[in-house]
């Protein structure tokens, strides 16, 4: 997306931003999201968009205007962190509501692990092994996403995606906001702030215990009833760590046309540290030292 910070004459200041109709090509689908999050409970843990004369979000173009927020403060405890995003999943959850799909099968194991059958021939032997865990993890993964519970998920819940103003946190870029898998907020969460290393580190990744248990406790402590849930939802980092390596792999197989790379090696490094992440999340997903 293209982002900005207007000002206008009078002094107001407002944040500016046209979708990228490359990546989201049903503007539709992200309008009527946006317009029932608005009349959601969980309206009020985000930045929402200041509506149009006729009550619309967007225009023609894809432009939209939110309101500026300063933020106050960037560090924030990963409980904290847990707390709001499993406050934000309960909320988002808490009443039916005709959610429209945004970008189908975003997080969906099968869908990826479809993808790779399509190219997994192509794998240099050099990167047998790293093959060979990918395909023997394939069942346990598989298996967990066909028995997932349904749910209303942002589908990128990470600290970078939350604003912390004066009236506390607030979630930010919400296009991605859809219906999904139960568990993939802190999956994402998860990833973005328990990893050891970035996901592109040639010296592999793990996840970090203290941090991993901190953000278990907060998101139950703001969705308590997703308890019931524990056993898959523990696994979900996990899961969506594998589904990721199984997407560099791939796109390292087909030559590297998707992600963008600094060196020929750079999705093959990519795929290995995030299954050495799967590894350390399995070890601890007990949330045990």
């Amino acid at each position: 997306n293209e982002s900005f910070c207007a000002e206008f004459g009078s002094g107001e200041i407002v944040f500016a931003q046209r979708v990228n109709r490359g990546v989201f090509s049903d503007l539709d689908a992200i309008e009527q999201n946006l317009i029932l999050l608005r009349a959601s409970p969980a309206s009020e843990l985000v930045v929402n968009p200041i509506p149009r004369l006729d009550g619309g979000i967007h225009d023609a173009d894809g432009w939209r205007i939110q309101p500026w927020i300063n933020e106050v403060a960037q560090h924030a405890p990963p409980y904290a962190c847990g707390q709001f995003w499993g406050h934000f999943n309960r909320l988002l959850n808490e009443r039916a509501a005709p959610w429209r799909t945004v970008l189908p099968n975003f997080h969906s194991a099968a869908l990826r692990w479809a993808q790779w059958a399509n190219v997994r021939q192509m794998v240099p032997l050099e990167h047998s092994e790293l093959y060979s865990e990918l395909e023997d993890l394939a069942p346990t993964f598989l298996n967990l996403e066909s028995k997932l519970l349904p749910a209303v998920q942002h589908h990128d819940a990470k600290r970078a995606n939350m604003l912390l103003s004066d009236q506390g946190f607030r979630a930010i870029d919400l296009d991605t906001l859809q219906p999904g898998y139960l568990g993939s907020d802190f999956a994402d969460l998860v990833r973005s702030m328990a990893a050891a290393r970035a996901e592109d580190d040639p010296k592999g990744n793990s996840a970090e215990p203290e941090i991993l248990r901190e953000l278990w406790d907060g998101y139950l402590n703001g969705w308590p009833e997703a308890a019931v849930h524990e056993d898959s939802l523990r696994l979900m980092p996990a899961y969506l760590s594998w589904v990721q390596a199984l997407r560099f792999a791939t796109d390292a197989a087909n030559g590297s046309t998707y992600y963008r790379i600094d060196y020929p090696e750079h999705n093959w490094v990519r795929a290995q540290n995030q299954l050495e992440l799967v590894r350390s999340l399995l070890k601890l997903i007990r949330f045990t030292v």
